[in-house]
Formats: C-alpha cells, structure tokens, sequence
C-alpha cells in the first residue's frame, strides 16, 4: 500500500504576507495547539526559528508555543510545514490537539492565559470531544492513464460515438467543442460512480469526512484525480482503515495512483480562529 506521507502545503491561493517589526525586547507567542494537560511542558520540538515549543496553562488547559520577536510569518512553505510539523510531534506523544491556525502570535503569555485558556474555556471544553481519541486520514487517488480513460468515455456512451462522427462530417453544424463537453460530463459521471466504490466502504470506518476543495480548482491535475478526502476517524479503527486503504491499492492499483496521508491534525474538522 502507499505509505502514508504528509500533504503538500498550497500557498498560491493566499497572498504572501511580510514581516512586520519585532516586539522588541519583549518575546510574543506564536501558538500551535491546544491541549489537556496540568502540568508545564518542555517539549524535545523545534518550532518556528529554532524556538523550543513549551506550554503555557490555566487550569487543565495548555497551549503549545514557542517564543518569537516577530508579529507575523510569511504564508510560505518552510512555516506552514513548521506549524503542521510540532502539531504533529505533539500528537505523536499522545495528546488530543485543537490546532490553531497558523500564524497567531500573541503579546505575552498572559494573553494566553486570560483571553484565551480562561475566556474560552467553555467553547474549548465542547470542543475537545470531536478530536479526542480521533486523528485525521488523508487520501488522493488518480487515474494513471487518461487517454485509456477518455478511450473508455466514448466506448461507453453512444451518444459521444454519434457526436464525434456528426461533428467530423459536419463540422459547421456541431462543434468539437460540444463534444468535448459531452466527454467532460460523462468523466465527472465516472469519477463520482469510481470515487463511490471506495469512499462509501472508507466512509463506514470514520467519524465524520469532508471532500477537499481541490477537484473544484483548473489545475492540470483535475482530470485525473478521482478524489481528494480527509477523514476523522477513531484511533482504534486506524489499523482496519490502513488495511481497507491496502485493498483498494492491490484492487486498482493498475488503474489508479493512490497518495495516503497521516496522522495528521484535524485541520478539516476543527481549527481555532483566534482574535485577540
């Protein structure tokens, strides 16, 4: 089966930012997640710039930070990988996380402790049961062979057969064009009916599952790829979704390219937007 790897990070859809003047001598906090836990810790993480990753508390809530003098990171992928990378670390030693997206940065540690740990208490705490126990399962497939895929298209649908033959006789009465988009509706048939054959078992193993935005995008990957999903699933059925995953690659493995990723931090399904 594909080995589970970790997603590319897309930074082209949002402006890049630039770095702003430091605090100066006073260290802001960037934040990276939230998590149940009493007492400090020093994690063995490297967060942005180097900076060791601690945690700051209120009561049985903490988050995990690091110290910085900037007011902002650039949306580039050395600091998004960074912010997904000492979320994931974090998870690995076995904490439910509530990921913070990235680029929060506050003052001080008591911005922290009073406007967020304390403020939000409530929201927090009835936020945790959808991630507890719970991880994040990405999965991509794609055909291998599109001109096979386009060959099949027409073979199946008379009524392209008929459009094709009518357009290179007549080619001022129909346009190639219209029978490109007859092509192009009976491939978003095929990907759906194909997708179906393997999200609906996939589905049944998790809590909760979202589409990614990708195959809505007029990239030169969109024909080509059937799916792109994430799915929230209980920790205990990781393994049985690892082995399901593993069948479908040696059921279609000839036919399609598969790309599975995680655990990772269930950005899809919680994400904290902080204002402070």
């Amino acid at each position: 089966m594909p080995e589970k790897g970790k997603p590319q990070t897309r930074i082209n859809s949002v402006p890049q930012k630039k770095s702003k003047a430091p605090f100066g001598a006073q260290q802001g906090k960037y934040l990276y997640c939230i998590i149940k836990e009493k007492n400090p810790k020093k994690f063995d993480i490297l967060g942005q710039e180097g900076k060791k990753v601690y945690t700051i508390h209120k009561g049985n809530l903490a988050m995990a930070v690091s110290d910085t003098s900037k007011e902002e990171y650039p949306f580039i992928k050395e600091h998004l990988t960074c912010h997904q990378k000492v979320i994931e670390e974090i998870m690995k030693k076995g904490y439910d996380v509530l990921p913070v997206r990235f680029d929060i940065i506050t003052k001080n540690k008591r911005d922290i402790e009073e406007k967020i740990l304390k403020l939000k208490r409530k929201e927090l705490l009835e936020t945790f049961p959808i991630v507890e126990g719970r991880i994040e399962l990405g999965l991509r497939a794609f055909w291998k062979d599109m001109p096979s895929i386009f060959q099949e298209i027409v073979k199946e649908n008379p009524i392209i057969q008929q459009a094709k033959k009518v357009a290179q006789k007549n080619p001022f009465q129909m346009k190639i064009a219209s029978v490109g988009e007859l092509i192009q509706k009976a491939l978003d048939v095929k990907r759906e009916k194909e997708a179906q054959k393997i999200l609906g078992p996939l589905k049944k193993l998790a809590v909760d599952f979202k589409e990614r935005e990708l195959l809505r995008h007029s990239e030169p990957m969109k024909d080509s790829m059937i799916l792109s999903s994430a799915f929230l699933v209980s920790k205990e059925k990781e393994e049985e979704f690892d082995k399901k995953v593993e069948a479908f690659t040696k059921e279609y493995g000839e036919r399609m390219k598969f790309i599975y990723m995680g655990p990772i931090p269930p950005f899809n399904f919680v994400e904290l937007h902080l204002t402070l």
